[in-house]
């Protein structure tokens, strides 16, 4: 009420003095008298509010402090506002608080959560405000180091834009302009849960595919385009093909196989002359047109990625774990390279390796079956594992043992070679971290954390697809077609060094910490790391673009046709996102 009156009396007296003189400077002191009725230093004060914050704030204009140079007593002077300009900010203040009534309403309705709040049903101004308040909100996990750096990559332009618009969002409901805040508030809304993966936002990794990718994978299924590679397709389903990896694998894109030479086991020899290793990797390339929408959502997401909550596949995963993956008990299209090892366990370059597009029949085995199969103590009491008869375990007991001791010769060559392990041989386990729901946790999520040794199993995958690999790089330089290839650098690192560190994990991280960045390079280098002279990466297809673009690379070069990538192929880490 008294606000109201005072609002009254300020809009008579502007009125009456805009009649009089519109030009007319007054005092304080002066305004104050004809206001309030006094123009004592209380009145003054009161007087000077409402002319600042009150409801005819409008009406005056704050022109000057008499006294203020002379040294008497300083005192505000003001002049009556045109009408004008009193109805414009009128105008203003009217919208200004429509605008803050729509934001604090929302506000409100986002405080009592989803009861209230669906971001579909908002504005598209609110659905734009909320986008980016994500970019802002994705940036919450990182120290101010990392969000400088963050700063200075290109794609950040576009990223700073849509935080300087989350920040005035956030300012608008009245909140912290900071990340935290940003985070707080999508989790309040229901966007988020304290869960949400900050980086796989931050790097715009999308985690589902649209409906018509979804589609596209079945009807690829049901209607694969014509084989490329039918007439060379090499029929390699005699050979048992061993698919080793952990139970959980979804995305099966590789198995081993080994071959018995015709005629080598009566004439006798070693056995490295005997037997010819051959790995075999899914070719999604058969299913996959380079240019197609499944081919460029693809090369969008670069590669799979696997996280404590579960896969995100670069393919849906019906077709990664479906027909582009080497599907146990089936006939599956594949790449296949056949290796021949001379004495010392290096790749034999008087017999070249086979590199062909393949038909293969795959068993699947898990790194713990395969150890247990391998270990003569565990093997008695373990029902034979599930293998089969007693046929197809002496086939497989016999081809793993081959394998084993394949790897183990590689193994010794690359350390001749070398590579890490002459440094410190002590393999470091690999750490498995998994996230499940759980009710009994209390934010919903129990953790499991397993730290898995590596025994044969893991040591025979390992070589043998280094060892193919490798053979697909020594086939890429002698026939000059561009790949990826991969190397890296190795600092020396002392006998002195070496003998003053534990065997061990210490000893391990020590050859570690003596290696440089891997790189990519369009000409072959050698991978100190590695003890390898050439080196490349082509054995997961199905989860990694680049070795998917190499697929169509190599197998274009195999049939004689035009090179898809004739100036080479980007590895991962040179593809901006």
């Amino acid at each position: 009420g008294d606000a109201n009156a005072s609002g009254e009396a300020v809009l008579e007296v502007w009125e009456m003095l805009l009649e009089d003189d519109p030009s007319t400077t007054i005092e304080l002191t002066t305004l104050a008298d004809l206001i309030v009725g006094d123009d004592s230093s209380i009145s003054c004060y009161a007087t000077k509010r409402v002319l600042t914050d009150g409801v005819a704030n409008f009406c005056f204009k704050e022109v000057g402090i008499k006294g203020k140079l002379t040294g008497d007593s300083a005192c505000p002077q003001y002049e009556p506002r045109p009408t004008d300009v009193v109805e414009a900010l009128k105008a203003k203040a009217a919208a200004d608080a429509k605008e803050k009534a729509k934001w604090d309403e929302l506000n409100e309705r986002i405080k009592n959560g989803s009861e209230q709040f669906d971001l579909e049903e908002e504005s598209e101004e609110v659905q734009a405000a909320f986008l980016a308040l994500k970019r802002l909100g994705c940036l919450a996990n990182l120290s101010p180091e990392e969000m400088e750096r963050e700063e200075k990559k290109d794609a950040i332009g576009v990223v700073k834009a849509e935080s300087l618009s989350g920040k005035d969002f956030l300012t608008k409901l009245g909140r912290k302009s900071t990340p935290e805040s940003a985070r707080s508030l999508l989790i309040d809304a229901g966007i988020w849960d304290i869960h949400t993966n900050l980086d796989m936002i931050r790097l715009r990794i999308p985690t589902s595919f649209g409906s018509n990718l979804e589609q596209l994978a079945k009807d690829l299924e049901t209607n694969p385009p014509a084989d490329l590679d039918a007439e060379s397709r090499r029929d390699l389903t005699h050979l048992p093909a061993f698919a080793i990896d952990e139970a959980s694998t979804k995305e099966i894109d590789d198995a081993l196989s080994v071959e018995i030479l015709p005629d080598a086991e009566k004439e006798g020899g070693p056995m490295h002359t005997r037997q010819r290793l051959w790995v075999h990797i899914a070719d999604p390339s058969r299913y996959v047109e380079l240019g197609s929408p499944l081919d460029k959502e693809a090369r969008r997401r670069l590669s799979s990625h696997y996280l404590p909550t579960g896969t995100v596949p670069m393919f849906p995963m019906s077709l990664a774990a479906g027909p582009l993956s080497l599907t146990p008990d089936e006939t599956s299209c594949a790449l296949s390279v056949g290796i021949m090892l001379d004495a010392d366990g290096g790749i034999d370059e008087s017999i070249p390796p086979v590199i062909t597009p393949s038909k293969v029949r795959t068993t699947r085995l898990t790194y713990e079956q395969v150890d247990k199969l391998l270990d003569p103590f565990a093997l008695a009491s373990d029902d034979n594992n599930n293998v089969g008869g007693t046929e197809d375990l002496e086939i497989t007991l016999d081809c793993l043992r081959r394998l084993e001791w394949a790897s183990e010769q590689r193994l010794q060559w690359r350390k001749d070679g070398g590579s890490l392990e002459s440094i410190g041989p002590y393999e470091l386990p690999d750490m498995q971290v998994k996230s499940r729901p759980s009710a009994d946790e209390a934010d919903g999520w129990a953790v499991d954390i397993v730290a898995r040794e590596r025994y044969a199993a893991s040591r025979i995958v390992t070589e043998l697809m280094l060892a193919a690999n490798e053979a697909i790089a020594m086939y890429g330089e002698a026939k000059g077609v561009p790949m990826p290839f991969r190397c890296q650098e190795m600092d020396e690192v002392s006998n002195e060094e070496i003998e003053a560190t534990p065997e061990g994990p210490c000893r391990a991280w020590l050859a570690i910490r003596s290696t440089t960045k891997s790189q990519i390079s369009p000409t072959p280098r050698p991978h100190a790391g590695l003890g390898l002279d050439v080196y490349i990466q082509a054995t997961s297809p199905v989860r990694r673009y680049a070795d998917l673009a190499l697929h169509h690379q190599l197998k274009a070069h195999l049939r004689g046709d035009e090179l898809p990538f004739p100036d080479g192929i980007e590895g991962e880490d040179s593809v901006k996102r």
